[in-house]
């Protein structure tokens, strides 16, 4: 360690104490974000069962704690793990007390020899939160310990609390009253009937309990001050019983136990009732039911559009009948008739303190997670095959497979705003390059949806393929149980096609409440956010819905200057057929040589602007194209261009291309305005501007400049939601995007070395036509 290291740390360690557990106690009282499991009752608890425990504490100016954090330590297979459950304990808005605390902690780590330091603060799982944990070095883990989902109860008298909750459970709460139920706090002695409950719920319900010792050691350690076991009894019977614990604020029910006998008296109920007064009379401000589905608390967290307090139970849109009865999920029942707010925290985050044990322990939760993914594919892969999946054409309830356009057109029509991606057309052009296109329709009792799936073996010869849902599926994103069965029919489809993976890219906007829901729904059912953006992630669009003027108005001034003044200088637009299509590809072929991005042979553009030209002039169709040309009278050949598809109200800016010829007679200026004058006389009522900086604050992304030129005419900016890819193969999937494109990196490298790629272009081109997004075609 260098002088100014170790300056450091000596100035950390006089802004640290070694406090005494009452001391400590004493500050989670006054301090608003405590939580029972920060308690040096609680640690002295898990001392006792394997634990060491180090209490860390920032000082302020009078000497007084400001911030801190109880960590537990153990070690396994080699390696030692610093936990900080639900903490730090620390203002995460005042940026200062954050990093110091944080390297205070990483100090007492490094000193301790610890090689990963795991926190799961009390954080409601927001983006700023997360960012937060981000910028402090830590990432998600892939190993949660506590669960990140609850219903929060917010403390009231007891009226209100009772309003709150569900009729049938203010009833249930009265109807044990009247039925000789009574609740009281348990003694040391009552202990053996707290086992005997707790191993006939265990039992009954299928889960794993701590020992008798673990919860003599919880009662000798957090009651009477910092917790309560209660029990409920009928004529002297113990029926069930609770814990429920206080630091703070901040009451949780840590366990729960019942037996069978008078269930009809309502004792769980009573239980729960006795509890939130409990906590209230100790000055609690919530009462955390602790622990639901996770999938309900992403959910929450979704609808609540970045807001940490989550969403009332009740606004779920889930239907408490049809949801599975066991697990959580039968808890989740129970829970949510008192009442509250559904809210995820943002779970455990893991930072590498000391390599090598950092490396080994990542290892052990990737070789884990390879594990639980493969017995799960095996599972779905044995549900299937039970289910005689496994045909050539759709066998589930609901599903057709649609093989005429005009019957296609009409399933599109349908949906809400379907893609031109999902057109007839735009799959009769990828079949000319070598991918296959099924149009599936989905009729089920939650609605109507589509999908055109395309697939292909990208490796000739090789069992490999993989499946793409461009821009699709259409339906209305908003109905969760629509998505979740659109979802469904999309896997199913992909396995019934032994594809590796399948690849959808959903245009829905990221910033919605569709697009929130669609995003808790992809993460609920497995799907990843894929590395490989084949179409742009964000786009930028125009709103038609107006007169010229007004439009024109909605420019920036120098961008209406520039219309203005290429019709001045002589610039013209005029519309192009397809004997200009080749020139076409002349002036793209020169901008992509200008601009640096790779396109594909001549053959591929023809063929899909020809496929557009063709379809505009049929009538009633609603897929088209328009080729535009812009002019000048002193020059022979066009000096940009631009060609735009069209499906239903909306229009798309595919292709664009320039000369550097007359670029200061403004030509595509000229070019964008005749594009959206021409889109409204064809009834659009949207300009998808097709393509806008994935990050608008990041002044390296490659699209900036096209933006700011696209944001000039008044585009506005749309986040999307992106690709997700759903994993059906494991090994295939890494083969496919990490392990391959090296090999083939390495083949091209080789074929250079010798010379040969010059000799053998075929080759060369059939490598190239192998990188990952290639195989999923750039529109470039």
């Amino acid at each position: 360690m260098n002088r100014n290291d170790t300056t450091r740390a000596e100035k950390l360690e006089r802004l640290s104490l070694s406090v005494t557990p009452t001391h400590w106690d004493a500050w989670l009282a006054t301090n608003p974000t405590s939580h029972p499991l920060q308690l040096s009752g609680w640690g002295a608890l898990k001392a006792r069962f394997g634990w060491e425990v180090r209490r860390i504490s920032l000082l302020d100016e009078k000497g007084e704690i400001a911030a801190g954090a109880q960590l537990l330590l153990r070690s396994a297979y080699g390696v030692k793990m610093a936990y900080v459950p639900r903490g730090p304990l620390v203002d995460w808005g005042n940026d200062e007390q954050r990093r110091t605390l944080f390297e205070l902690i990483e100090l007492e780590c490094r000193r301790l020899g610890v090689g990963v330091l795991k926190i799961e603060p009390a954080l409601p799982d927001t983006p700023a939160n997360r960012a937060l944990l981000h910028a402090s070095g830590f990432r998600p883990s892939a190993q949660m310990i506590q669960p990140p989902s609850t219903i929060m109860i917010d403390l009231a008298d007891d009226d209100a609390l009772l309003a709150a909750m569900k009729p049938k459970w203010r009833y249930n709460v009265r109807l044990a009253e009247r039925k000789g139920v009574t609740v009281r706090v348990m003694q040391r002695s009552d202990l053996p009937t707290f086992h005997q409950l707790m191993r006939e719920t265990g039992e009954r319900d299928g889960f794993d309990i701590h020992n008798d010792a673990y919860f003599d050691a919880a009662f000798d350690l957090l009651t009477p001050n910092h917790a309560a076991f209660l029990v409920a009894e009928y004529a002297g019977e113990p029926l069930a019983a609770i814990v429920v614990a206080l630091a703070g604020k901040t009451a949780v029910y840590l366990w729960g136990a019942s037996s069978e006998r008078e269930r009809s008296r309502m004792p769980n109920h009573a239980l729960q009732w006795a509890g939130l007064r409990w906590a209230r009379e100790r000055s609690a401000a919530c009462y955390d039911l602790w622990g639901i589905p996770d999938d309900l608390g992403q959910l929450a967290m979704a609808l609540a559009s970045g807001s940490g307090d989550g969403v009332a139970s009740e606004a779920l849109p889930v239907q408490l009948e049809t949801l599975p009865g066991h697990g959580l999920w039968g808890v989740y029942r129970f829970k949510q008739g008192f009442g509250g707010r559904v809210v995820r925290m943002v779970g455990a985050w893991d930072k590498p303190i000391q390599q090598p044990g950092a490396q080994l322990y990542f290892a052990g939760l990737t070789a884990l997670r390879w594990k639980n993914e493969l017995a799960t594919k095996v599972r779905a892969r044995l549900a299937d095959q039970a289910a005689n999946v496994w045909q050539d054409t759709p066998s589930e309830p609901g599903i057709i497979a649609i093989d005429n356009a005009a019957q296609w057109r009409t399933v599109l029509a349908q949906t809400p705003n379907p893609h031109v991606l999902q057109s007839w057309e735009w799959g009769e052009v990828k079949a000319q390059t070598e991918w296959r296109a099924e149009r599936l329709a989905l009729d089920c009792a939650a609605g109507n949806a589509a999908f055109q799936f395309l697939w292909r073996q990208p490796l000739p010869g090789a069992p490999l393929r993989i499946g793409y849902v461009p821009k699709g599926p259409a339906l209305d994103w908003s109905n969760l149980d629509l998505v979740d069965a659109t979802l469904a029919a999309v896997e199913r489809h992909a396995r019934r096609r032994n594809c590796i993976f399948v690849k959808i890219d959903p245009d829905v906007r990221e910033n919605t409440t569709a697009g929130r829901l669609a995003l808790h729904a992809l993460e609920r059912r497995g799907w990843r956010f894929s590395a490989e953006q084949i179409q742009f992630k964000n786009t930028a669009t125009t709103d038609l819905r107006m007169e010229e003027d007004a439009l024109l108005a909605k420019m920036k001034n120098k961008w209406r200057y520039n219309v203005r003044l290429a019709e001045k200088r002589g610039v013209i637009v005029r519309m192009g057929g397809e004997d200009d299509l080749l020139t076409f590809y002349s002036l793209y072929e020169e901008t992509a040589h200008r601009d640096g991005f790779l396109i594909r042979p001549p053959a591929y553009y023809l063929a899909t602007w020809k496929t557009f030209l063709r379809a505009q002039n049929m009538p009633d169709n609603p897929a088209g194209g328009a080729l535009l040309l812009a002019e000048h009278p002193d020059d022979p050949q066009p000096l940009a261009g631009l060609f735009l598809l069209r499906y239903g109200a909306t229009t798309w800016y595919f292709y664009g291309a320039s000369s550097e010829r007359h670029r200061r007679d403004m030509p595509n200026y000229l070019l964008q305005w005749e594009a959206l004058r021409w889109s409204i006389a064809h009834g659009c009522t949207t300009y998808d501007w097709w393509g806008a900086p994935t990050n608008l604050d990041d002044p390296d992304d490659a699209l900036q400049g096209v933006w700011r030129f696209k944001q000039g005419f008044g585009a506005e900016f749309q986040p999307r939601i992106g690709a997700w890819d759903y994993v059906i193969s494991p090994i295939g999937y890494r083969l496919i995007t990490e392990s391959l494109p090296y090999v083939l990196t390495a083949m091209r490298r080789l074929q250079s070395f010798y010379g040969i790629l010059n000799g053998m272009t075929g080759f060369s081109s059939t490598l190239d036509e192998q990188r990952p997004a290639r195989w999923f075609g750039h529109n470039r």
